[in-house]
């Protein structure tokens, strides 16, 4: 690993550190009068991406740096929701909504398919929702809302779901069969040519995307509380303090 990445990853160590401190000082009153769904749907995705960031973090410290590819994924994912319900606020969860009574549809489906028990309790509900049609609606599918937060985290986004799927690609870590002569096999993730491994900034991919996260919910809140807390983790974890170097997430991972 070099120096660079090995610093990267020391900066990282300690910005993941200070956010997870952050999130400690979130406040939980709400205004009844207002829509207060993207706030708490929000919370609820960083407090799992929050975990997926620790997770990233225990696998690479591991030497699973190249296994923590679905973690990478879903931080991915759910920064960009995240993001979407700061910029779009309640037509987000309209939209989420509208989601869900597909995903609940197809486990129906799905359950019945294989003769399996479920309480329809819950899919009852979702398919009688009325939910109004907003623009917002395109971004049901992920790639139009990757798009739009910017090419350098779709690019990002497609090169971690070609390892954490079974695909030619994931197979090929495994395998070289570039001589004419024989096939090496490899019991750990080779990458051909020598080339260094970009799983090996796993956590500074990881607090990329976890700041990018809590500069959104930071805009839920009322007064944006962490504004001066965010830019100091971003200065002194590398970033330009108000916009995360997602390219160079990109490169990591691609």
């Amino acid at each position: 690993m070099n120096e660079d990445v090995e610093q990267d990853n020391r900066l990282a160590y300690a910005g993941l550190t200070a956010l997870a401190e952050l999130m400690e000082t979130v406040g939980s009153k709400l205004n009844p009068d207002e829509d207060n769904r993207p706030y708490y749907v929000a919370w609820g995705l960083l407090a799992a991406m929050h975990r997926q960031a620790a997770a990233v973090v225990l696998l690479h410290g591991k030497g699973f740096g190249h296994e923590a590819a679905p973690n990478r994924r879903a931080l991915i994912e759910h920064m960009a929701q995240i993001r979407w319900l700061a910029e779009d606020g309640a037509d987000a969860v309209d939209t989420m909504n509208l989601a869900l009574k597909h995903s609940q549809k197809k486990l129906r489906d799905a359950a019945d398919l294989a003769g399996l028990p479920y309480d329809p309790t819950i899919p009852d509900l979702v398919q009688a929702a009325e939910i109004p049609s907003n623009p917002a609606n395109q971004f049901i599918n992920r790639n139009p809302l990757l798009k739009r937060l910017g090419a350098p985290l779709l690019a990002a986004w497609t090169g971690e779901t070609q390892l954490a799927h079974p695909t030619l690609t994931a197979a090929q870590c495994f395998f070289d069969d570039t001589a004419d002569d024989k096939v090496v096999l490899h019991g750990e993730p080779t990458l051909r040519h020598g080339a260094a491994n970009p799983a090996d900034r796993s956590p500074y991919i990881a607090f990329v995307l976890m700041w990018s996260a809590m500069d959104a919910f930071n805009h839920l809140m009322k007064g944006q509380p962490w504004s001066e807390e965010l830019r100091r983790i971003a200065t002194e974890g590398g970033l330009d303090g108000s916009q995360p170097r997602i390219d160079a997430a990109e490169e990591a991972t691609g």
